[in-house]
């Protein structure tokens, strides 16, 4: 079983780790008495010397929170690393108090007339201004410790239980016990009885942990819900758009033009249920089923390669890395019992490294989800020469680089085929995603407004199940059978489950539809967008979604952009429904 190496952060919660532990508590101790008791005489050096401590605090405690973390991200039932994040948040606690105190004082400076005279202050004038804002919505400091120190055994441990939860879920199929990321795998066998079977076997096993994660997931708005309330939000939204540094008016067009194009996806799904022997819609256990006659099983080897090749063509730099990341085991690639589910990549700038976690069985799909994870890699190999305080990117522009891989290697897979079965197997895999990511999202957003909604009680399992349904009717329209739904999406997808990420679903239509746009872009002019796209992803962590967005001349507020990169969905889906008649 081939696992990732963390030796780079450390090999161990050994005498290092608590070295470097002392070390940062020592850190948030200069800090917490440089806020209480240095002068604020000048303006200028005071925040200069916060924003250094900042710095330090920052590069030490992403190796001590990732190490913890991607041990228990393989392991969820490792006994000793929850121990030490529950130590990190609490070594984070102890200066919430002191936090808030510099927060307020910092609304209460000029920064423009501050920055005339600091290289350093010009150069995180946006983030500055970010806490300036966010101080009006500060609660007092004893409240703000009092909900830091809740949260740690409320949603943060509502979280961990989803987490443990479903990682732990045995699943009964065919007189075998597999794990709920081997069973939601099937949907992409090539057998459509297996498919069936596994559709209904999966959503059997739910029945045995949706009370409690139910009750997780209800506990965990309600907290959000009543925190927003209590700072002053006008809603969990608007504070996430705040986070994701992006305006209303970029939501409304994107979602507006995502709306306007639900036929055309529907009529590529009753297409495929045609294809598939099916009359009428398709039902939700055949959304991901192969077509055509690319039945290839891909080996994790073969996977590196296809990426590898794929990535090369674009540019060296890119190729370069996805051979460093591959030859060095910052991958994990393959599912085990007590690992968690789905696909992520942790970027360790601090080291100048990544660490990426898959669930590969060898469908086309799993060769896609490693070339996504390699972009978010790529992205953090791009921001790692920036400075510690901008080593963090916002939601929406957090799928650029992922969306853009992903193409990369879908339209490398696309010219390497001739005939046309090959074809509809490429075209239609890649469809099935840009499905997921627009019509999905549609009905995941639509169910966590839903829930927000409501979230001043309590929210039972059934009333869960029901908007979870409603949900995928609005967006998926008559597209997939009514009666053969999924009424238990709420429970397997993990961004629902984190009380400071609310709506992480629309980010990925962002990241799809703007890399769409991108990639036309590089098609274009090859050589002009290689000189610009890594300063696009280089500012990702520096200014808005909108300022970001006008580097390549393109206006995320206007509908107009939105459409024109959904019309290469489109063209797409009229390619696939073509192929689907042959």
């Amino acid at each position: 079983m081939k696992n990732w190496d963390l030796n780079d952060l450390y090999h161990g919660f050994d005498d290092a780790y608590e070295r470097d532990l002392k070390k940062l508590e020592d850190k948030m101790d200069d800090l917490k008495n440089y806020i209480l008791y240095q002068k604020q005489e000048n303006d200028m050096q005071y925040i200069e010397g916060y924003i250094k401590r900042e710095e330090e605090i920052v590069r030490l405690s992403r190796s001590l929170g990732a190490f913890a973390s991607l041990t228990m991200a393989t392991d969820v039932n490792h006994e000793v690393a929850p121990r030490y994040m529950a130590k990190l948040q609490q070594i984070f606690r102890k200066v919430t108090a002191e936090q808030v105190i510099f927060q307020r004082y910092l609304a209460s400076v000029d920064l423009n007339k501050v920055k005339e005279h600091s290289s350093l202050i010009r150069k995180y004038l946006y983030l500055l201004k970010k806490d300036q804002e966010d101080a009006t919505h500060l609660l007092s400091e004893k409240e703000e410790v009092l909900y830091s120190k809740m949260r740690e055994f409320a949603s943060s441990g509502w979280s961990q239980l989803h987490s443990i939860t479903t990682a732990n879920l045995p699943v009964d199929f065919e007189g075998k016990e597999i794990t709920l990321s081997e069973i939601r795998n099937l949907a992409y066998d090539n057998d459509k009885d297996i498919r069936e079977k596994a559709y209904h076997a999966e959503l059997k096993a739910y029945e045995k942990i949706e009370d409690q994660v139910a009750f997780a997931l209800s506990n965990i708005k309600r907290e959000v819900t009543t925190m927003n309330d209590l700072r002053g939000y006008e809603s969990a939204l608007s504070k996430t758009l705040t986070q994701s540094n992006m305006t209303k008016a970029t939501l409304d067009a994107m979602i507006e033009a995502m709306l306007e194009y639900r036929p055309y996806f529907a009529a590529y799904l009753k297409e495929k249920a045609a294809y598939l022997g099916h009359k009428g819609s398709l039902p939700f256990y055949d959304l991901f089923a192969p077509v055509g006659n690319l039945t290839k099983t891909y080996t994790y080897e073969e996977a590196q390669k296809i990426i590898k090749d794929a990535f090369y063509g674009y540019s060296k730099r890119l190729g370069d890395f996805a051979t460093k990341a591959f030859d060095h085991n910052w991958i994990d690639p393959f599912p085990k019992k007590g690992k968690r589910g789905g696909a992520f990549c942790s970027n360790q700038p601090q080291i100048k490294q990544s660490r990426i976690l898959s669930n590969f069985t060898g469908s086309l799909s799993d060769v896609l989800t490693l070339a996504h994870e390699l972009g978010h890699g790529y992205h953090g190999e791009v921001i790692a020469d920036n400075d510690p305080l901008h080593w963090s990117y916002p939601m929406p522009l957090a799928e650029t680089a992922s969306i853009f891989c992903e193409t990369i290697v879908n339209n490398y897979l696309l010219k390497s085929l001739k005939k046309d079965e090959e074809k509809l197997s490429v075209l239609e895999n890649s469809l099935q995603g840009d499905t997921q990511v627009i019509i999905d999202i549609l009905s995941r957003y639509m169910f966590e407004s839903k829930l927000f909604e409501n979230a001043t009680g309590p929210i039972n399992k059934k009333q869960m199940k029901e908007w979870m349904l409603e949900a995928q009717k609005e967006a998926y329209t008559d597209g997939l059978d009514h009666e053969v739904l999924h009424p238990y999406m709420w429970l397997n997808k993990g961004h629902y489950y984190s009380a400071g990420l609310s709506f992480y679903n629309f980010p990925y239509a962002f990241g799809l539809l703007f890399g769409k746009g991108l990639y036309a872009a590089y098609l274009k002019d090859p050589d002009k967008f290689l000189l610009h796209y890594d300063h696009l992803l280089e500012l990702t962590t520096k200014t808005s979604v909108e300022e970001v967005a006008k580097t390549m001349d393109i206006d995320v507020t206007s509908k107009d952009f939105w459409i024109s990169s959904l019309e290469q969905v489109k063209k797409d889906i009229d390619e696939v429904i073509l192929l689907f008649k042959k």
